[in-house]
């Protein structure tokens, strides 16, 4: 806990470097959309290429956004070539596969090639503007696809592990079950289907923490946060984690302070008469960790900080 008796002095000296060290401006990079695609045989993200596919990407997130894509199966499966989904889900109680609802199609934009980890949307043969709901995972280099119907438009690409849960759905066995369609199943043999057989989506955009102000680099070891300090103003700090057990302890690098000119959304806060830091969200690895993280100055000299608590 905060300890009242630690000398004022060295407070004072903390706060007054925070005051004058120079401002400088934040600049955040432009981030493309992500989404979170949870299947029941793992989870994956794919990033969208908004700017260069942007017709298709603004389609494939109406789909997202209202829902029609949660319940959803892969429908189709076929080796070192694609899964694809996007048009069916199953109704146990009515035993059927019922369409997805779907818009308008919409105007092809091929301008990537159809490599392995690209998503493009799915057409009519001999019809380039005929896309609408269904999407497909290219499993291999199917850069023959680009000569195809005006080119098969990619319009998104399976990022970090991803591949390792797609490759996992496409190495399971199939089932022609409706549509003369090869679905990928789940400990089936033959008999009556439930979802429990079938490999279904759910998906959900994933908020934007490009410019998130507080964050943990993996790659320096820093805890990256922006901090309102009271009548210090707005600064930018650095933290090294000194330990994680028993207790997580931090300890502030003043050679890192920067003075800043504007406050941000979601920005901790450091309250000089509890010497509590709070951090409304911590982000870790491109995804926000933690909530109303909650540090305790707890060595005004060393600038040491001890993890009180934490929300997941």
């Amino acid at each position: 806990m905060f300890n009242s008796q630690y000398p004022k002095p060295w407070f004072s000296r903390f706060l007054c470097l925070l005051v004058l060290l120079v401002a400088l401006p934040i600049h955040s990079a432009m981030a493309n959309t992500i989404v979170r695609v949870t299947t029941s045989f793992g989870e994956f993200s794919i990033e969208l290429f908004d700017d260069i596919a942007p017709v298709t990407v603004a389609n494939f997130l109406v789909y997202v956004n209202s829902g029609r894509y949660d319940g959803t199966v892969i429908h189709r499966s076929e080796f070192n070539f694609v899964i694809q989904g996007g048009w069916l889900s199953f109704n146990e109680q009515a035993y059927s596969f019922d369409i997805v609802d779907t818009d308008p199609n919409i105007v092809n934009e091929f301008n990537i090639s159809n490599t392995r980890g690209t998503l493009a949307m799915a057409k009519v043969d001999g019809d380039p503007d005929s896309a609408n709901s269904q999407w497909f995972i290219n499993l291999a280099d199917n850069s023959f696809l680009d000569a195809s119907n005006g080119g098969f438009t990619v319009f998104a690409r399976v990022i970090e592990d991803g591949m390792t849960v797609v490759d996992a759905i496409a190495a399971l066995p199939v089932s022609y079950l409706a549509a003369s369609s090869p679905f990928p199943v789940i400990n089936y043999t033959g008999g009556t289907v439930t979802n429990d057989h079938l490999v279904t989506i759910q998906m959900s955009v994933v908020e934007d923490v490009s410019d998130a102000p507080n964050t943990f680099d993996a790659t320096t070891g820093l805890l990256n946060l922006i901090i309102d300090a009271g009548n210090a103003g707005l600064v930018s700090v650095s933290f090294s984690v000194l330990s994680t057990a028993p207790e997580a302890v931090i300890q502030a690098l003043l050679n890192t302070v920067v003075g800043l000119p504007a406050t941000v959304d979601k920005i901790a806060t450091f309250d000089g008469a509890t010497g509590r830091l709070t951090l409304p969200e911590l982000v870790i690895d491109g995804a926000v960790a933690y909530r109303n993280v909650i540090f305790v100055l707890t060595d005004l000299e060393q600038l040491l900080f001890t993890l009180e608590s934490l929300e997941q």
